[in-house]
C-alpha cells in the first residue's frame, strides 16, 4: 500500500509512511476490539466477519477507485481487520484444539505461515513486474484478493463444520 500511493496516487513518499501508520494503528485497536468483541459472539465467528471485511477493503474499496479516499478507507479496513485476524486465530485454534494442544498447534500454523509468506511477496513481486510494469498494481490487488476471498471461504466452512446454527457462539 505504501508504495502504491507514492507510483499509483502520486503522493510523495511520506504518505507511503503515512498509510502505514494508518494501518498499524487501527491494527492495534483491531486486535482489542475483536478479541472483546470475539467474547461475544464468538471468535470463530468474528474471524469470519474480519476476512469477509478484509475482502470487501481490497476488492471493493481499492481494487475499481484509483483515488485516496477510498484508498485510505481501505487502508483503515484492512488495518483494523488484520489486527483482528492476528489476535483470533490463536483463540480459534485453541477452541477447536484445546489449551493443552496450543503450542504444538501454533507451532504447526507457524510453518504453515511460511507456505504463505512462499505464495505471497515473491510471486507479487514478479506479477507487479511483468503485469503491471512496475507502475499498475491491478494484477496485484487481484492476487491478493484472491486469497483472501479462498480465505473467507476457508473460514465459514470451518465454522458450518463446527456449527450450522447461524446466531450460535462459535
Amino acid at each position: 500500500m505504501p508504495s502504491y500511493s507514492a507510483i499509483v496516487l502520486g503522493k510523495n513518499s511520506s504518505w507511503g509512511t503515512s498509510i502505514s501508520s494508518i494501518m498499524n494503528g487501527t491494527s492495534i485497536f483491531g486486535r482489542v476490539a475483536m478479541g472483546l468483541i470475539g467474547d461475544r459472539v464468538g471468535s470463530l465467528n468474528t474471524l469470519c466477519t474480519m476476512t469477509l471485511l478484509s475482502c470487501f477493503g481490497i476488492m471493493v474499496l481499492w481494487l475499481p477507485f484509483a483515488s485516496m479516499g477510498p484508498f485510505v478507507a481501505a487502508a483503515v479496513i484492512f488495518g483494523l481487520c488484520s489486527g483482528g485476524i492476528v489476535s483470533l486465530i490463536p483463540v480459534v485454534t485453541a477452541n477447536i484444539f484445546g489449551v493443552k494442544r496450543l503450542p504444538s498447534t501454533i507451532g504447526l500454523l507457524m510453518l504453515a505461515y511460511t507456505f504463505g509468506d512462499l505464495i505471497s511477496s515473491p510471486p507479487a513481486g514478479a506479477i507487479l513486474d511483468k503485469y503491471g510494469h512496475g507502475t499498475s498494481f491491478t494484477s496485484l490487488i487481484i492476487y491478493n484478493g484472491v486469497f483472501l476471498v479462498l480465505s473467507t471461504i476457508c473460514d465459514i466452512l470451518l465454522r458450518i463444520i463446527l456449527s450450522r446454527k447461524l446466531w450460535e457462539k462459535v
